[in-house]
């Protein structure tokens, strides 16, 4: 099996971790493809492991592993996206919601995933169209999409509409489009509800609105969410999964709805959403005393 691995832009963070991970792949006789940009950082000394343009990487391997944390993930995921090729996700730290593999377990899980010993859990996506006088960009998120004012020092106007239908006029400091795995995301800090990645929905959730009853909505994700955006300052953007920000300066609207594919993860026995709820957010432990 050919294994690529989408690693930390921060090669020092995982200085550590990158040799161990890489080493037991090569025993277990795996042919490992990282990213051109890291074989000044990291040479493993042997011809199971190649380099190539991290664009080139999708078409040569079998599966891609993230190694860092779930901004890693959704980098490796985005590359991985239209391939239909898992993806499985190292944490090295922080909250890691998606991520099923640390440290601490990864020759266990490593070694499930190398004889077959897992799932493939399939995660909506979101797809969004921005349209101008004379294009149209196109962009997909696995978390969320965000209405971002940038440096504008005001609240922005949004105006949305649903399947064609005027909805809402937000006055606020942004407002969050999101999948169900999103809403554990920028989504949740905002106010929005968490839900189940086995739903069918997607949540719209206002960042700071000037209105005690603009509330986060959740909708059929058959429907589609429309944001005009001619009312908007020039320094308004569309940010995508916290990691790409695509300017709406002259841009007449953003179109979004759900993407024709699916993000796909990896999943171990007894691995489920509610005991990583458990686990990340300490549900069930008695904090009061701290």
């Amino acid at each position: 099996m050919q294994i690529g691995l989408y690693l930390h832009p921060r090669y020092k963070m995982i200085s550590e971790s990158l040799p161990e991970i890489v080493n037991f792949l090569i025993e277990k006789d795996q042919t490992v493809i990282l990213p051109d940009t890291a074989c000044d950082y990291f040479q493993a000394g042997s011809q199971s492991v190649k380099y190539l343009p991290i664009g080139e990487i999708p078409e040569h391997v079998d599966a891609m592993f993230s190694v860092g944390g779930d901004g890693s993930f959704l980098g490796a995921s985005r590359l991985m996206a239209k391939t239909g090729k898992p993806v499985l996700g190292i944490h090295l730290g922080g909250l890691g919601f998606l991520a099923a593999v640390s440290m601490q377990n990864y020759r266990e899980r490593l070694n499930a995933f190398l004889d077959g010993d897992y799932t493939i859990e399939e995660r909506s996506v979101l797809n969004a169209e921005i349209s101008f006088s004379d294009r149209t960009e196109t962009a997909f998120a696995f978390n969320d999409f965000v209405i971002d004012k940038g440096h504008v020092l005001r609240m922005v106007k949004i105006r949305t509409y649903v399947d064609g239908g005027y909805f809402n006029t937000y006055r606020s400091d942004g407002l969050i489009i999101a999948t169900p795995t999103g809403s554990t995301a920028y989504s949740l800090s905002a106010g929005g509800p968490i839900i189940s990645p086995h739903l069918n929905v997607i949540v719209i959730t206002p960042i700071c609105p000037h209105s005690l009853s603009a509330r986060p909505v959740i909708l059929s994700d058959k429907q589609e969410i429309r944001i005009s955006c001619t009312e908007m300052k020039n320094d308004v953007s569309l940010v995508v999964d916290g990691q790409n920000r695509l300017p709406l300066k002259n841009a007449k609207s953003v179109t979004i709805h759900k993407a024709d594919f699916f993000l796909k993860i990896v999943r171990f026995k007894g691995d489920t959403f509610y005991e990583a709820l458990r686990s990340k957010m300490n549900w069930g432990l008695d904090v009061r005393r701290n």
